[in-house]
């Protein structure tokens, strides 16, 4: 008898472990083609649509991040910078800076991850707080020539008192545009991806949609 319960109980974690990693998985995928129909709005200049897309996918990685403890897929560090920019684009401000320590605990390297905090510092009204985000954001070393100098500039207008918190992010938020649209136009999608980048974990850095499932099983 004992043997039977032991087992009944083993059973029943095993499958209520089984259901909260699909819950979690479901959330993220949800989550991850809300961000890839903004996407292709945003660079489009379909605001409406793109912020519409973005409320769905913060919604979705909300979910999965709300997960005791959170899922493995969920903590990839690609997954958690999706979120942190649905997220930031939901107006959710505190949470994609959640989000974002969360994705620079995973791979220091990423440059959105500070970008999104300053941004959302900003929007808080935190001043010291953007300014020390955006200075990790520059010793990312980036490589994104545009965003990078604009980021520049409004770091020297911010602790010289010449510039606003407001000014910034709109500045800033121009910049993102203008950098991700020039290396989407560059990078092309007419051609076959000899580089391999719509396959990489963060593929919106230079293309409009993931061409394969790869970073989402890849990571």
């Amino acid at each position: 008898m004992k043997k039977q319960t032991l087992i009944f109980i083993t059973l029943v974690i095993v499958l209520t472990m089984f259901a909260t990693s699909a819950f979690a998985w479901r959330s993220v995928r949800t989550g991850q083609k809300n961000f890839e129909r903004a996407w292709s709005a945003y660079l489009f200049k379909r605001h409406e649509k793109a912020k519409e897309h973005y409320i769905k996918a913060a919604n979705a990685f909300g979910e999965a991040l709300a997960e005791k403890p959170p899922s493995r897929t969920t903590m990839f560090a690609s997954n958690l910078t999706l979120a942190g920019m649905s997220l930031y684009n939901a107006d959710r401000y505190e949470e994609t800076i959640d989000a974002m320590k969360k994705a620079t605990s995973k791979d220091r390297r990423l440059w959105e991850a500070p970008l999104y905090t300053a941004l959302s510092q900003a929007q808080l009204g935190d001043k010291a707080k953007t300014i020390e985000a955006l200075h990790a954001y520059i010793k990312t070393s980036p490589g994104q020539a545009i965003l990078s100098n604009e980021v520049n500039k409004q770091l020297t207008d911010l602790e010289t008192d010449s510039g606003t918190l407001e000014s910034a992010v709109k500045k800033i938020e121009a910049a993102i545009f203008t950098q991700f649209s020039q290396n989407v136009t560059l990078n092309g999608r007419s051609a076959p991806d000899e580089n391999g980048l719509c396959n990489g974990r963060y593929w919106w850095r230079y293309n409009k949609a993931p061409c394969s499932e790869k970073q989402f099983i890849d990571d």
